[in-house]
């Protein structure tokens, strides 16, 4: 099917999509389903994908997010081996509906994804474009006969070029994180050494130097959305209602910032090994389905 208003190219196999509405465009390749650009009255909100620093910007994490302890879990008593931030990310995603200023992309299991997460499901990824930004709404259905635990969580990536200090968080409401230690060499939180992120304050500031021992990750944020300004006060607020956790990560000295809405997360040095026992899993029942939703816009 062709629609006149849709700009497609075929490139390596990936299709590429363009989304516009009187304010906003945005890019989506068929690869992941991944958000690759988003123009808000002609200023680009998100990170250009530079390989020099980090060649992705916004991958979709199912069912899985982070790494595993020694690189494998237990499902139903049985040994697997998820990828770094599950699967989603590494298909073609079928495109189910293409409108002007949507589109709508799912998965569903294969051969490939059984030897990793032995569950039939379908994961639907749908884009919105609003007044000022992005609606996307992520849909997890467990088509097995049998519950089904799963980690779900985004990773957009937005630019923020210039001196990084001039840059900060700003939540609604004002937070206390003790954050876990992320050992590089493990792959793993250390829930015993941790450090303080923020401490009753709605501001926290940016510097390169947090993020050199990897993501900053706050396990029970009360807010639910969050904005990332420049001194200027200009920059994007990410909605994330849905989402139990939220990650915090850059590259090193990279000139962007991810902000990452998670349900569950990387495993803890002390996790029993049983993937429905993971730090902020999901789990639906047969037949079940359930959205998580987050918004990205321009402030």
């Amino acid at each position: 099917m062709v629609y006149n208003y849709l700009e497609k190219k075929f490139t390596e196999a990936i299709m590429e999509y363009t989304l516009k509405n009187q304010n906003c465009s945005a890019k989506i390749f068929s690869k992941g389903a991944e958000l690759k650009s988003l123009c808000v009255n002609g200023k680009e909100l998100m990170w250009s994908a530079d390989p020099a620093f980090w060649a992705n910007t916004s991958p979709l994490l199912f069912p899985m997010i982070g790494t595993l302890k020694n690189g494998k879990t237990l499902i139903n008593g049985k040994e697997y081996r998820i990828s770094k931030h599950g699967f989603a990310r590494d298909f073609e995603l079928n495109a189910e509906k293409i409108g002007e200023d949507f589109a709508v992309f799912s998965l569903v299991q294969n051969e490939t994804t059984k030897a990793m997460f032995p569950f039939d499901f379908k994961f639907t990824i749908e884009y919105k474009l609003g007044e000022n930004g992005i609606t996307i709404v992520q849909r997890v259905k467990n088509n097995s006969g049998e519950k089904m635990p799963y980690c779900i969580g985004c990773h957009p990536a937005f630019a923020a070029p210039g001196d990084f200090t001039d840059y900060r968080l700003v939540f609604p409401e004002k937070e206390t994180a003790n954050i876990p230690n992320y050992n590089k060499v493990t792959g793993v939180y250390e829930p015993n050494n941790r450090r303080m992120l923020i401490e009753n304050d709605t501001v926290l500031k940016l510097n390169h130097e947090m993020f050199y021992n990897d993501v900053l990750y706050m396990e029970h944020p009360i807010s639910r959305s969050v904005t990332l300004l420049d001194k200027n006060d200009k920059g994007v607020r990410v909605d994330f209602p849905d989402f139990t956790g939220l990650g915090i990560w850059q590259f090193k000295d990279a000139p962007f910032l991810c902000i990452e809405p998670w349900c569950g997360s990387q495993d803890y040095e002390d996790c029993s090994g049983v993937f429905a026992e993971k730090q902020g899993i999901e789990i639906l029942e047969p037949g079940a389905e359930k959205s998580y939703t987050y918004t990205i816009s321009a402030v």
